[in-house]
C-alpha cells in the first residue's frame, strides 16, 4: 500500500515536465530511491561553488536561487513554487552548484541523487528529452532576464513580470506569491523602487492594487511597456 505522503509525492513528481513521460512504476523508482527534506523559512539548501550531487525538486513551499557578491548585494535568478526542479545543469556537467539555493517559506524538497536519474535516463530516452528541454527552458529564461536587467527599466521589467504572473494563473487577478523584497531581488531593484514603481502604474491605470491583490487593468499598454515601446510617465 502506497502512504499518503509518498502518494503526495508521486502527484508532485507526475505534474513535473521533467517527469511527465516516466510511467507509475519509474516515477515510484525515482520516489524511492529519493529523500524529502523539510527546510525552515531562510534554511539554505546548498551554497553556490559546493558540488552537486543530485537534482531537487520542490514538493511545497518557495526556494529562491541566488548569487550574493563579496559586498553581500544579492540577485535572486528564480523563485520556485511546488513541482519545479532546480539544480539540473550541475548535476550532469559533474560540476558545482553556480549559485546558492535558500527556502523563503517553509518548504519541502525532494534531493534526487545523480545516479539514480542517469540509470533512468539510460533506459528511457524520453526523460533524457525532457531533461534537455528543461534545461534549454533555464536558457532562455536566463537569457531573458539578462536583457530584462540590462537593456530595460524597472518599470518595464516589473510590466514583464506581472505579465507572466497572469498568463502562468490564466487570469488578470492574482496575488503576489513572494514577497516585495524577493521580488525587487529577482528584478534587481530595491523594495522601495518597487513599491514606487507599482504605485506608477496603479496612478496610470494599468494595474490595481489590493494589499498583494494585483488585477492587470490594460494589458495592452502593460505588453508595450514591458516591450519597450512605451514609457511610463
Amino acid at each position: 500500500m502506497v502512504s499518503p505522503s509518498s502518494a503526495t509525492t508521486l502527484s508532485v513528481l507526475a505534474k513535473v515536465p521533467l517527469f511527465s513521460s516516466l510511467s507509475g512504476a519509474q516515477l515510484a523508482t525515482l520516489e524511492g530511491n529519493s529523500a524529502v527534506i523539510g527546510y525552515d523559512r531562510g534554511q539554505m539548501i546548498f551554497f553556490e561553488g559546493v558540488k552537486a550531487k543530485g537534482l531537487f525538486v520542490v514538493l511545497s513551499g518557495q526556494v529562491k536561487i541566488y548569487k550574493a557578491s563579496p559586498e553581500g548585494k544579492e540577485q535572486i535568478l528564480h523563485v520556485l513554487g511546488p513541482g519545479e526542479p532546480f539544480a539540473e545543469a550541475p548535476v550532469f556537467q559533474g560540476a558545482k552548484y553556480p549559485a546558492s539555493a535558500m527556502a523563503i517559506a517553509a518548504s519541502r524538497v525532494l534531493f534526487i541523487e545523480k545516479d539514480v536519474l542517469t540509470r533512468l535516463m539510460e533506459r528511457d530516452v524520453g526523460l533524457a528529452m525532457a531533461m534537455l528541454a528543461a534545461l534549454s527552458l533555464r536558457l532562455r529564461q536566463m537569457a531573458a532576464m539578462i536583457g530584462q536587467l540590462t537593456l530595460r527599466e524597472l518599470p518595464a521589467r516589473l510590466a514583464g513580470y506581472l505579465l507572466l504572473r497572469a498568463e502562468d494563473q490564466d487570469r488578470d487577478t492574482f496575488a503576489l506569491d513572494i514577497s516585495k523584497g524577493h521580488l525587487a531581488g529577482l528584478l534587481g531593484s530595491t523594495r522601495e523602487a518597487l513599491s514606487r514603481t507599482l504605485a506608477r502604474l496603479a496612478d496610470a491605470g494599468l494595474i490595481a492594487m489590493d494589499n498583494r491583490t494585483i488585477t492587470l487593468l490594460d494589458k495592452e499598454r502593460l505588453e508595450s511597456l514591458a516591450e519597450g515601446e512605451a514609457k511610463l510617465r
